[in-house]
């Protein structure tokens, strides 16, 4: 049966492949921009950037590559990335995934919403009804679990992996999904929140730097791909 989740608003991408892709993971990022900037970005052809989804703090969904109606198309969401399943391994994960964004500065220092986890949960039931290879738990990933090896940390320390997994999957364990950002660099990033602008463009200006310096440090510290589902 289908979930709860709503028809999301259209907020067309030009960043994706027009060809259907075999659904075999979901992968969650976090924006590091609001929701207006994740918007432009996707629009932006020169960027070449978009996920399928984007999930807003207030829950509101919007699609900007299609998916929700049981065909994805390619979308430019998750670049070089590999994954090992416990039995295969898996190369360039947007041939065989549909990305939902959801919108935080930094997941690793700021918490994501009510809304948006309930949203998740929707999306995620509506998803797997569609696409039966998500109805495993192990198909959740985080843009961290397949390319934290450059540097990738989303969506970070923040976001309560058990939390989803009891939600989306309640009869199945909960596969492990240790964040790649190490906790000295976690509490270092902690300070930012407090000298961050709180207005847009200063604020997406400012945690755009961060998310640079985020994915350099965690590169440079090595981000572990070695992870298994």
């Amino acid at each position: 049966m289908a979930g709860k989740a709503g028809i999301p608003q259209r907020a067309s991408s030009p960043n994706f492949d027009a060809r259907p892709i075999e659904v075999r993971f979901l992968v969650i990022h976090y924006t590091a921009v609001d929701l207006a900037r994740t918007l432009e970005i996707f629009a932006d052809p020169a960027r070449k950037a978009a996920a399928h989804l984007v999930i807003d703090s207030d829950g509101a969904l919007y699609e900007c590559v299609p998916c929700w109606e049981g065909v994805a198309l390619r979308a430019w969401h998750a670049g070089q990335s590999r994954w090992h399943d416990g039995a295969e391994q898996w190369e360039m994960l947007n041939d065989w995934s549909i990305g939902i964004e959801l919108v935080n500065f930094n997941g690793n220092v700021i918490d994501f919403t009510e809304a948006q986890y309930a949203a998740l949960a929707d999306v995620v039931s509506r998803l797997a009804w569609h696409y039966p290879a998500l109805q495993s738990a192990d198909a959740l990933l985080g843009h961290e679990q397949i390319a934290g090896f450059r540097g990738k940390a989303d969506p970070g320390w923040r976001f309560d992996w058990p939390r989803v997994f009891a939600a989306c999957y309640p009869d199945q364990p909960a596969p492990a999904r240790p964040p790649v950002c190490r906790p000295v660099l976690r509490d270092a990033l902690a300070r930012f929140v407090e000298i961050a602008p709180d207005t847009a463009p200063a604020a997406n200006a400012f945690w755009e730097r961060v998310s640079l310096l985020t994915e350099t440090a965690v590169a440079l510290a090595g981000g572990d791909v070695r992870m298994r589902g």
